[in-house]
């Protein structure tokens, strides 16, 4: 018997009373795949970058050590910087007469060279000693407190006989390969100087021999080596974010006020530094709109140091003055304290201040004094040391910042007198020999040294054009 089709069946099949589930759109499909696919490739990156940072940081780790590689040195000594000045001086002669030529470095030269930068730069110690396979060089700067380590230090060696190039380089706990080196090594050059300043060191100089009492070089030095210093500082001063501070038409700007200001002036007179710096100072207060004080500053300590220091420094400004500020000549008949060296102390310490580093200012001014400390020299004069950090403050207070610069120049509205500007130096011991320095103050960083640096600094501090810009 024929079983009878049920209403819940058609055809033959059982019919769902239910919605039927509708089928997957293959779109659906393909985005839920593409969903777990880009889920999957953000974990992994985000698992590269983590391996990535992590690896950086070990990387750093082994760069970085608790001690320093160079221990802090002794403080110079007379002798010291002589040696390291005799060393510079027969270099820079031989790079002026733009002619190669060989230059002999004694081993006690060699070695004190580093002491010429380590007074200026505090945190870097450096080490150079001659072997028979060339110069070795270690340095180690001292970092800011962090967690890793509290000094990066580098050694390396600078074979003879082959064109200037790193080998043995060590970063830290790391070696690096001489053929990264010899790649990286133009390529942070190029970067850091340029690539014509690059050939210029790598081409022009070679250590044609070096022992351990005597390292031979071979330096053939660029054409216009002038020229190529006047392009190195351009670099600098691209570096230092600073390049309207050397504005060359602010600086032959206030050049030509100095030259106004000496015009009614007699030849064989003697006039006050304050004679040039008051109306100079007061003209840049006028002149600067607000938020260039500094930069305005920066060009009229320039112009001063062009003016009432040496033209020289216009190597590096870059050029500055034409041939009618060039015909009258400077009022050399200028001084400061009733000195002239004080006077040209002054200028030149603020002029370094405005190119460089505060360190770098009061070393050079320290390296002076005791060279003349040396047989003839003039003796170690702290007076000129004290010329040497009011400049470098004077500096400072002008082109710090804009708003600084502003309080300081508002100083200059009541006349300058040489009391505002610099301390009184009848007190301060001056001609000091060699062995006079050393036997009151055994050596620069000693505690004598340090007390009567500390008192003159004060003292600095209480004049008024200083004490009001402090506030």
């Amino acid at each position: 018997m024929r079983r009878p089709i049920s209403s819940c069946q058609r055809g033959g099949r059982p019919y769902n009373l239910t919605r039927s589930a509708r089928p997957t759109p293959p779109d659906a499909v393909s985005g839920g795949v593409r969903l777990k696919l880009l889920h999957r490739l953000s974990v992994l990156l985000c698992l590269l970058l983590a391996g990535l940072l992590l690896g950086g940081v070990y990387l750093v780790g082994q760069m970085l050590d608790e001690q320093p590689l160079v221990a802090q040195p002794a403080n110079a000594s007379p002798a010291q910087v002589q040696a390291a000045r005799a060393a510079a001086k027969r270099t820079l002669r031989v790079i002026q007469r733009a002619q190669p030529a060989l230059i002999r470095i004694s081993g006690t030269e060699l070695q004190a060279l580093p002491s010429l930068v380590v007074r200026a730069y505090p945190r870097l110690t450096i080490r150079l000693q001659a072997t028979p396979a060339g110069v070795m060089l270690a340095a180690s700067l001292r970092l800011p407190q962090n967690p890793l380590g509290h000094y990066l230090s580098i050694s390396t060696q600078l074979p003879a006989g082959r064109p200037l190039t790193l080998t043995q380089v060590r970063v830290g706990s790391l070696r690096l390969p001489d053929r990264l080196v010899d790649w990286l090594l133009p390529v942070g050059l190029d970067l850091l100087l340029g690539s014509d300043q690059r050939r210029v060191l790598l081409d022009g100089v070679q250590i044609i021999e070096s022992r351990p009492q005597l390292v031979t070089l071979r330096i053939t030095p660029p054409a216009n080596p002038q020229q190529h210093l006047s392009q190195l500082m351009e670099r600098v001063r691209g570096f230092s974010g600073n390049e309207e501070s050397l504005n060359q038409a602010w600086i032959g700007s206030y050049y030509q006020l100095l030259l106004d200001q000496a015009a009614n002036l007699q030849s064989d007179s003697w006039v006050s530094l304050t004679h040039f710096i008051g109306p100079l100072f007061r003209e840049v207060a006028r002149r600067a709109p607000a938020g260039e004080e500094h930069l305005h500053s920066r060009a009229a300590i320039m112009a001063l140091a062009l003016y009432l220091g040496t033209p020289q420094f216009e190597q590096l400004t870059g050029p500055v003055l034409d041939d009618a500020m060039r015909r009258p000549e400077p009022h050399q008949r200028t001084l400061l304290r009733g000195r002239v060296d004080l006077r040209l102390h002054f200028v030149y310490s603020a002029a370094l201040q405005v190119l460089g580093e505060e360190g770098l200012s009061y070393a050079i001014g320290e390296f002076k004094e005791l060279l003349d400390a040396n047989r003839g020299g003039s003796g170690f004069s702290f007076a000129d040391l004290a010329a040497d950090r009011a400049g470098t403050l004077f500096a400072t207070r002008a082109t710090a910042d804009a708003a600084q610069a502003r309080q300081f120049l508002d100083q200059f509205a009541p006349p300058l007198r040489e009391p505002d500007l610099m301390i009184p130096i009848d007190q301060l011991p001056d001609g000091l020999t060699e062995q006079a320095f050393a036997t009151a103050y055994q050596e620069i960083g000693g505690p004598r040294y340090q007390a009567l640096v500390a008192q003159i600094d004060r003292q600095l501090l209480a004049l008024r054009l200083y004490q009001a810009s402090a506030d």
